[in-house]
């Protein structure tokens, strides 16, 4: 098995956590960003849109952060993480938190990532954070309401591919725009329950320091 993607890239960070979740053993091969490779004829024959992180698991290329998430639960159906996804019901309560990420939650938490870390002061755009912000502050409160039942993690009390997937986006969140997390108690309880993961420490937990734009 082999991982493609740099560290740095949340999407990438997302499988590592995954990874080391299942207990997997796999080769980690750094392309993308700064590191380049994306080109390279061996990857691009992996993917047909040149973007990190890919999953090479055997003679299967997998691509796209939740698609990969969902493919580790189908090959390991026995394993807690795998086993929601292998019944009907179940995974009808994480797909929905998988998708609502990948549309809701992560296109503003780029957007905001990118004006306060990848952009000088001086290349920012005052609306645009307000705007994202303000679409971050409405995912939050979601996930929030969803929380608010008294469940431990998204899907149920369970940890499961859901909480990696939306929950490798929180380190980076609280740090950038902490008043958005600590507003909303439900979703700062959750995010220190996967805090306590040693995955999450080891891999979401992680200097970002080399995608800083000069002077940020």
């Amino acid at each position: 098995m082999i991982l493609w993607g740099r560290p740095t890239s949340v999407n990438v960070q997302k499988v590592l956590w995954a990874l080391d979740e299942f207990g997997l053993t796999y080769d980690h091969r750094v392309v993308g960003g700064k590191y380049g490779g994306l080109d390279d004829p061996v990857f691009a024959a992996l993917t047909p849109v040149r973007r990190v992180p890919v999953l090479q698991d055997g003679a299967v290329a997998v691509w796209e952060s939740h698609a990969v998430l969902r493919h580790l639960a189908r090959r390991h159906p026995d394993h807690p993480l795998g086993a929601p996804m292998a019944d009907t019901d179940r995974a009808a309560r994480t797909d929905p938190w998988l998708e609502f990420g990948a549309t809701t939650l992560q296109p503003p938490f780029i957007g905001l990532f990118w004006q306060l870390v990848r952009m000088r002061p001086e290349e920012r755009d005052a609306g645009s954070m307000t705007r994202h912000k303000a679409a971050l502050a409405e995912a939050l409160d979601i996930i929030e309401r969803g929380l608010g039942d008294g469940r431990q993690m998204l899907a149920g009390d369970e940890f499961g591919i859901a909480d990696i997937g939306l929950g490798s986006l929180m380190f980076r969140l609280t740090d950038i725009a902490p008043d958005l997390v600590e507003a909303r108690p439900h979703v700062m309880a959750w995010h220190q329950r996967l805090r306590a993961r040693p995955a999450f420490q080891r891999h979401i937990e992680t200097s970002y320091a080399e995608l800083r734009a000069p002077g940020t």
